[in-house]
């Protein structure tokens, strides 16, 4: 008994130290396989993370478990940037004894966690999951081997937290999954079982050329499917599925005896209501939905029929309708009822000609106020509509039924509106043929936000159509504060909302108030310290309108500025906005204001205006204006006015301001009376050249003043420079001429004339002395020129020279030319760094627009062989196919014969088009070279 137990004992450990040890010691070798497998049949890059690499005898006990950590397939070529799949885990669990007998392999459960799954097929019909290798002869045929007698049955399969999106380019389709969880059963080795499954997603997005049909709806799906293999005949038996609140199920089967595939389903509602509908429309919460009842005799059902192959189309037909429908909300006791609606869809066949859509009825009645409409919809080549609406609608209570967060919004639409037509008029222009009119009234409207928490009030507006022309013929509204009054009118509306066309118009505006800072939201400190400016982008002007603005405001308000008196007019054209002679009252002063903006061809948006300014405070101009701020910091001490008349241009950068190394302007100042007592400059000024007093003459109380003085001045390239003017410095004449940069450089200088000799003070005395080496000037009277550097915040002033006074008018335009050339020779420097700058921006544009379009060549002829391979290798494989029979060789060689000439004219035709949107990518980088 002791031996017997003690072999027991032996047997037993020997079988745990196997079910240890040979997983280790076949792991490598296993792993190695997996390894040389994936790289000899794909193309494509496979990761996983070899430590999370396992195979366990003890985890399933007996069954073994392979897992897989962070496993993906990454795409190359087209697709390099694109990952196919990314697993978190992956495990498949086999019956170790199948594998040992050989017959039939059992895998008890295959599991993917978290599987993160994105399809693209791109313009051409390229798919990522394209990735298995070719084999080296496509068109060589091969005997069939003989069947297998090896079988593998599934028990269960699931997939867990998973998502899935299928974008397709060719098609202008897409679809997202995500939330996925799915599992299913079914016994593979039988010729005749049930297959079960059951998937739920938790948001389904599906969209369709560029409208989105679903947004973010749930998904329900359990299906039983009778598979008979030997047949492939496949046949619903119980199933649900569910969209959101939407219910249906399908009978029927679909088979496929060969290549073709024939279906019969039958679909229609289970159990549902007009709040099923309601809860497919986009913008409809569930939150909401639990707080409406409804009731209505809502029927749908339709039919999927027919054979699906190369050259036809299974028919589609659905049909909804709803009858004495109604909809109420639990917070308000007046129904949404007599919801009548009767709708069809037909898909009859491939020629998508025949395709259509029936609104025939849509009506129901909201307080005794009733709405109808009609649509029906077909061909789509050539779609062809019928649209009419006719009613009237109390907002305040629609969004009573069907509530809306945080807004109160409520007026009444009376709608009456018919348009009728096709695709193929709208292209031709024919607009005459277009059957469109009617009209669209508003009462009483009334909007309130979190965003627009002052309220928009519409107290009256009424707009007509034609099919040429929207006509807005009455607009009245206010907004908190603000008052508009509107009037004008869109014509080619049509052509611009479905052919991309122009819309031409025009617009009226007149206003007693215009408070902007009402529609500016409150933004703090934090806030604003946290904004990201490099994340906003430049308003774009759209190239297809032409309108045109005119406004009359009494009063706009912006900030802490206030403009009166607004005329002009705002064009809009081209991709610009064109500002027409724009006057306004401001401050103390009275402006003029053109130009435009444009955005067209251009990274950032380029402004051009002319101002005139007149009779302006120099000091309020100091405290309003950033540029004046920026450039000239001491006009905040100067007392007087001026008026100005410039031309500014440059760049706004991301954030919507101006760029001020980028600022080019120019004109003329005319100063009438100004004056500069205190300050740094007055300061440091007196430090060096303080007076004593003067003849009565000249003496003046004034540090600084100018009268009736034109000043010349410009700023480029982000230096402002001055031309010499003429001023005063305690009573004497002087002029005063040079630049200074953004950031407070200063380079100017300045003559004092026919100072008297007795006047000076100590310090330039001694400054003088210093240039006569102490010698007395022989005159009654000396000029000083004074430098003016160091910066706005340490100014430097020092003297440069002396001299006795002369001919004062010869000295004065002597010192005027110097300073002019100084200023000149400045601007000569600055005029030959923006043009080097301009060269190596023209280089840079024209060289990336050079390799750009050798990618695009590269591109376009990599695609051109793709297509003729594949149109060769199709062409080979026909041949193949045919065999040794002599009719269908010659059948299968013309049509070969066909498919090389096609392959050839469509890879001819990539080339072409890749080389003429290279061509066409240079030389609009040339042109927007030249224009720099």
């Amino acid at each position: 008994m002791k031996k017997f137990l003690l072999i027991l004992a032996i047997i037993f450990g020997v079988l745990i130290v196997s079910i240890i040890v040979l997983p280790i010691v076949f792991k490598d070798d296993i792993q190695k396989a997996l390894d040389d497998a994936l790289a000899e049949n794909l193309e494509a890059q496979v990761y996983y993370d070899p430590s999370q690499f396992d195979l366990s005898l003890l985890k399933n006990f007996p069954n073994l478990t392979v897992s897989l950590g962070d496993f993906g397939i990454v795409g190359v070529e087209d697709f390099s940037s694109d990952t196919l799949a990314a697993i978190s885990s992956f495990q498949l669990t086999i019956d170790i004894m199948s594998v040992i007998s050989g017959d039939q392999i059992s895998v008890r459960e295959v599991l993917l966690d978290q599987p993160r799954i994105s399809v693209v097929v791109l313009e051409n019909g390229k798919a990522n999951y394209d990735i298995a290798k070719a084999t080296a002869d496509t068109a060589q045929v091969e005997e069939p081997a003989e069947a297998s007698d090896l079988s593998i049955a599934i028990d269960r399969w699931a997939i867990k937290e998973g998502s899935l999106s299928y974008d397709d380019q060719s098609l202008k389709f897409y679809t997202t999954l995500d939330g996925l969880d799915h599992e299913g059963s079914g016994d593979f080795t039988l010729d005749v079982f049930d297959l079960a499954t059951t998937t739920k997603v938790q948001e389904v997005s599906l969209g369709y050329d560029g409208v989105e049909y679903l947004t973010n709806k749930t998904l329900i799906a359990e299906v039983v499917l009778n598979m008979d293999l030997s047949k492939m005949l496949f046949v619903f038996e119980e199933n649900s599925i569910a969209l959101n609140d939407f219910v249906m199920a399908a009978e029927g089967s679909i088979s496929m005896p060969a290549d073709d595939i024939d279906i019969d389903i039958t679909f229609g509602g289970k159990d549902i209501d007009p709040k099923s509908i309601l809860s497919l429309i986009p913008g409809v919460y569930q939150e909401y939905l639990a707080d409406i009842s409804a009731s209505g005799d809502v029927s749908f059902d339709g039919v999927v029929q027919g054979t699906y192959n190369e050259a036809s189309m299974p028919k589609i037909m659905a049909n909804l309708s709803v009858k004495e429908g109604s909809v109420k909300y639990s917070a308000f006791d007046i129904p949404m009822e007599k919801i009548n609606i009767e709708s069809n869809f037909s898909y009859p066949s491939a020629d998508l000609r025949e395709t259509s859509f029936d609104l025939s009825k849509f009506s129901m009645l909201v307080d005794g106020e009733e709405l109808q409409a009609y649509l029906k919809f077909k061909n789509l080549e050539d779609y062809t509509w019928d649209f009419g609406a006719d009613g009237s609608l109390d907002l305040e209570k629609i969004t009573k039924i069907v509530p809306l967060e945080d807004m109160d919004l409520r007026g009444k639409l009376n709608i009456a509106l018919k348009s009728a037509g096709s695709m193929s008029i709208l292209e031709r222009e024919q607009y005459d043929q277009l059957p469109t009119s009617g009209s669209l009234s508003v009462n009483d409207f009334y909007f309130e936000s979190i965003d627009l928490p002052q309220g928009f009030g519409i107290s009256e507006a009424n707009l007509s159509f034609d099919p040429s022309m929207i006509s807005l013929d009455q607009f009245q509204a206010t907004s908190g504060n603000s008052d508009f009054s509107l009037q004008g009118a869109v014509r080619d509306y049509l052509d611009y909302a479905l052919n991309d066309g122009t819309l031409v118009g025009s617009l009226s505006l007149n206003s007693t108030l215009l408070d902007v800072n009402e529609f500016i939201p409150e933004v703090s400190k934090e806030e604003e310290e946290q904004t990201d400016t490099t994340a906003l982008e430049v308003v774009k002007i759209p190239e297809n309108i032409d309108f045109t603005f005119a406004s009359a405001i009494d009063k706009i308000t912006y900030t802490d500025l206030e403009l009166r008196n607004f005329q002009g007019k705002v064009l809009v054209k081209d991709g610009a906005v064109v500002l027409d002679r724009n006057s306004f009252e401001m401050l103390d002063g009275t402006f003029e204001l053109s130009g435009s903006y444009k955005t067209k061809d251009l990274d950032l948006p380029k402004y051009d205006l002319g101002f005139g300014i007149k009779d302006l405070s120099i000091a309020s101009a100091f405290e309003s204006f950033s540029t004046i701020e920026k450039y000239v910091p001491i006009a905040k001490q100067i007392t007087g006015k001026f008026s100005t008349d410039f031309k500014v241009n440059g760049l706004l950068g991301n954030d919507m301001m101006p760029l001020l190394d980028k600022v080019n302007l120019a004109g003329l100042v005319n100063v009438a009376q100004a004056a500069l007592e205190k300050g740094e400059f007055v300061n440091k000024l007196n430090s060096i050249a303080s007076f004593k007093g003067g003849t009565k003459s000249n003496a003046s109380s004034d540090a600084i003043s100018i009268k009736d003085v034109l000043i010349k001045a410009a700023i480029r390239d982000g230096r402002l420079f001055v031309e010499p003017f003429n001023l005063n410095v305690k009573g004497q004449k002087a002029t005063l001429g040079g630049s200074n940069t953004l950031d407070g450089k200063l380079d100017y200088s300045m003559l004092i004339k026919e100072i008297p000799t007795g006047a000076v003070g100590t310090a330039l005395n001694s400054a003088i002395s210093s240039f006569t080496g102490g010698k007395s000037l022989v005159s009654d009277k000396i000029d000083v020129d004074l430098g003016i550097g160091g910066t706005y915040n340490d100014i430097q002033v020092k003297l440069l020279s002396t001299s006795a006074s002369g001919n004062a008018s010869e000295a004065a335009a002597a010192f005027k030319q110097q300073i002019t050339t100084k200023v000149d020779e400045q601007k000569a420097k600055v005029d030959a760094e923006i043009e080097k700058r301009k060269e190596a921006q023209k280089q840079k544009i024209i060289a990336e627009a050079k390799e750009k379009a050798a990618q695009i060549r590269k591109a376009g002829a990599s695609t051109a062989e793709s297509v003729r391979k594949e149109g060769y290798a199709a062409a080979d494989k026909l041949i193949a196919d045919a065999g040794s029979n002599p009719l269908k060789k010659k059948v299968a060689q013309e049509a070969a014969k066909k498919l090389r000439a096609e392959a050839d004219k469509k890879a001819d035709g990539i080339l072409a088009e890749s080389n003429k949107k290279a061509d066409q990518l240079v030389a609009e980088a040339q042109e927007n070279a030249d224009k720099i």
